[in-house]
């Protein structure tokens, strides 16, 4: 897997800051973000010793400096290093300047999606960067060698020699790169090199003598060899053999050859005789292979091959080929010594004498165990991201679907409707999980309801879906067909049953059950897509309830009642005086802001009977009439009051006295009153029912305003609103002022005044326009 990641994130919006740091490492493991506000400060990190970075993330308007100015100094400290903009400013003109200055990569903050891109094109730009690096030390490798080794690119023109090359042809470097091979040879010696040369090079190798024109015209003799690089680069091996002294120390030049063969770990370079056993062993065959030098030699290379390959014949096929062709590549499974298998990149080239009589094998081998690993690892990781890709766009027809639906049904059948249009799901039902541990199938999409029930009711495990509408999460549970016996012709293509809950808040509407043709775990990608279905066909199914709620006639009314001395509304009724609801704003799925009116009772002693309270974040005095009562606001957590709004009821009124408290609620006459109460005992033992009833409850609000609320702002905006008009903060003179309502929604003054200016100006422009 691709190895650790660092990247300096800078931009001087720390909570900004920190989403992009959390966003990307979610994206990719290997990215560890570190988020740097100061410019400056960020430049003297990249100068030190201390710290080693990967790639720079920088916004373009920062308040130290501009951010044309931040890449300049990052380039003085390492002109390689990958530095993207990632920004919300920007045009056009402003990329252009910036690519001009020379930035890898330009982006702007458009969306959650872009963090897809970065992520990715931070580990692109990093990856080729180590890339070059790894290149660059391979040329500095083979800079000390004595041989004259040069590439040419596909047009056979030089990139690349070792002074050993130049000096050998007599031309400085600068001199052969770009100029084509043609220039080293004679005329009549050229037609050899492509009718022979070249193709024998693009099958696994040649090998032979070549004679080149040096500078000064003088003629060259050496032994040669060409190979081509897997990105089709021509590498070429040269080594003068002109004079007899040269000749005399060619057997030196063999021990130095073998040495330098020794020296190698990083690859297995060994010889073979004619008959394939091995005859030469290096420091890199040791390593990989596991055998020491006399364990290794005498032995056939098939010690190497796993059992199935030997028994295939493999090793002698290898052999054979190499020898007719003039070599060959190979990759596939090896054995070490300890029986462990790695994955081999092999190059066999047949050995000749000057006679041309064959010798054996030179073979080089390269352990890329590591390598396939991360390719097979990206290649899931592109095809999680394609499944992920394709959920999401199922997820966003969905929500352009529900907009429109006005019934919990026409919800349930959207989302079945889709779910098994697209992907590899057979059929989909909505069901309801029933008390006595059963389910009850509501509607089907892809199959008959009927049938739909038939199957799941053999195949679905009961616990999967209990897990599921009790956690309220994406569960799957693999079937096995053949066990099941399922007189059903579809049952042969179940390979897993996927239970979506429907969900809003802490309350779970129903389950989605998935029938798939695949026994492979969801991805968390996958996961997470299916997860944002059922919630937003839970918050659509909570929004057409609440809808008929408050245009029906009629509403069931309930009357709860508890004694629980832990909640601390019912602690504001006890040691004497009434506790009454103002009104309830959600913060969030758990957390709520409750406005309590006191009545014979200092609210100074009640806040300080509250604050050891657990359920209590926060409380804070609005009014205070001293002895006779006032107004405060809680920020509460999992109490009843805070249970029974986020289930889809309407909170009507409340009243704490004598240490007990009783809430009245709406439901809608469509609601499962019995489930509603079974799930409200479950979760506060201590409450029962006082009383049930059906009335009429006139709709008091304006239907325009009402939709605006509902439908054009989000929950932050509307919490932002109700907790200003609840807290007094409209009022002459005002009851608390901006920084005392941000408190008790737990945010800043500054996120509160942007919360309500945009909630302000959507309500008026609904009022005037």
């Amino acid at each position: 897997m691709t190895a650790t990641i660092r990247v300096l994130h800078v931009d001087d919006d720390t909570e900004f800051a920190s989403l992009a740091a959390a966003s990307l490492e979610a994206e990719n493991e290997a990215l560890a973000v570190e988020s740097e506000p100061d410019a400056e400060r960020a430049l003297e990190r990249l100068d030190g010793d201390a710290e080693v970075f990967d790639c720079v993330v920088s916004d373009y308007e920062m308040p130290q400096v501009s951010g044309l100015e931040f890449l300049r100094a990052v380039r003085d400290v390492d002109d390689t290093m990958p530095v993207i903009f990632f920004t919300g400013h920007g045009s056009e003109a402003v990329a252009s300047d910036a690519i001009s200055a020379g930035v890898t990569d330009y982006i702007q903050k458009r969306g959650y999606e872009q963090y897809t891109l970065l992520a990715n094109r931070i580990v692109n730009y990093v990856e080729k960067r180590r890339a070059e690096e790894d290149r660059l030390r391979g040329y500095e490798a083979i800079e000390r060698a004595r041989e004259g080794i040069s590439i040419l690119d596909a047009g056979g023109r030089y990139v690349y020699t070792n002074e050993a090359f130049a000096d050998l042809v007599g031309y400085d470097r600068d001199e052969l790169l770009g100029q084509h091979w043609e220039l080293l040879y004679r005329a009549e010696d050229r037609q050899r090199v492509y009718d022979e040369q070249l193709p024998a090079a693009a099958n696994g190798g040649w090998t032979g003598q070549t004679v080149y024109r040096r500078k000064d015209g003088d003629l060259v003799l050496t032994n040669h060899s060409l190979s081509y690089t897997e990105d089709g680069e021509l590498v070429s091996v040269a080594q003068d053999i002109t004079d007899d002294e040269r000749r005399r120390q060619e057997l030196l030049e063999a021990k130095r050859f073998e040495s330098l063969v020794t020296a190698v770990t990083e690859y297995a370079v060994f010889m073979l005789d004619t008959e394939g056993e091995i005859v030469t062993w290096n420091e890199g065959a040791a390593d990989i292979g596991g055998y020491s030098e006399r364990e290794a030699l005498g032995e056939h290379v098939s010690l190497l091959y796993t059992p199935e390959d030997v028994a295939e014949g493999l090793p002698e096929h290898l052999l054979a080929q190499a020898l007719e062709a003039g070599g060959v590549e190979d990759e596939g499974w090896r054995v070490r010594r300890d029986g462990q298998r790695y994955w081999a990149h092999v190059v066999i080239t047949p050995v000749f004498d000057d006679d041309g009589t064959h010798q054996g094998f030179a073979l080089v081998t390269r352990d890329m165990t590591e390598r396939r690993a991360r390719e097979n690892e990206l290649e899931a990781q592109r095809a999680s991201l394609a499944a992920a890709n394709r959920m999401n766009e199922v997820l966003r027809d969905i929500l352009r679907r529900i907009v429109h639906d006005s019934s919990r049904r026409d919800i349930e059948q959207d989302v079945c409707d889709r779910l098994t249009g697209d992907g590899p799901y057979l059929f989909a039902a909505s069901v309801d999980y029933t008390r006595d541990g059963g389910f009850d199938v509501r509607l089907a999409s892809g199959l008959a309801a009927d049938a739909a029930a038939y199957v799941f009711e053999h195949v679905t495990s009961r616990g999967s879906i209990e897990r599921a509408y009790e956690a309220g999460t994406v569960e799957v549970q693999h079937v096995d067909s053949e066990a099941v016996g399922l007189d059903h012709d579809i049952a042969t293509a179940i390979r897993s049953v996927v239970c979506v809950p429907l969900t809003y808040r802490d309350t779970t509407y129903g389950l989605v059950l998935l029938c798939s043709t695949t026994a492979n775990g969801l991805t968390d990608d996958e996961r997470g897509a299916l997860a944002g279905i059922g919630t937003a066909a839970g918050y659509g199914i909570h929004a057409v309830e609440t809808e008929h709620l408050l245009q029906a006639d009629g509403v069931v009314e309930l009357v709860l009642e508890t004694t629980d001395p832990e909640d601390p509304l019912v602690e504001l009724g006890s040691g004497g005086g009434t506790a009454m609801l103002d009104r309830l704003v959600p913060i969030d799925d758990r957390q709520y802001l409750v406005y309590v009116t006191l009545d014979g009772v200092a609210p100074m002693d009640r806040v300080a009977a509250l604050a050891p309270n657990p359920a209590v974040e926060e409380v804070t005095v609005v009014h205070d009439r001293k002895d006779e009562g006032g107004v405060i606001a809680l920020t509460v957590t999992d109490v009843l009051v805070s249970y029974l709004a986020s289930m889809g009821t309407k909170v009507h009124t409340m009243e704490a006295s004598d240490g007990r408290l009783r809430v009245m609620v709406d439901v809608s006459p469509n609601a499962d009153v019995g489930r509603l109460l079974d799930e409200v005992r479950a979760a506060f033992p201590d409450c029962g029912l006082v009383s049930k009833r059906q009335v009429a409850r006139p709709v008091k609000r304006t239907q325009a305003v009402a939709e605006t609320v509902e439908s054009r702002l989000t929950q932050r905006q509307l919490s932002a609103l109700q907790a200003a008009y609840h807290g007094g903060y409209f009022e002459r003179p005002r009851r608390q002022t901006a920084e005392d309502v941000a408190a008790t929604m737990g945010i800043s003054a500054s996120t509160f005044h942007q919360h309500l200016r945009i909630a302000l100006e959507t309500v008026l422009t609904e009022l005037f326009d």
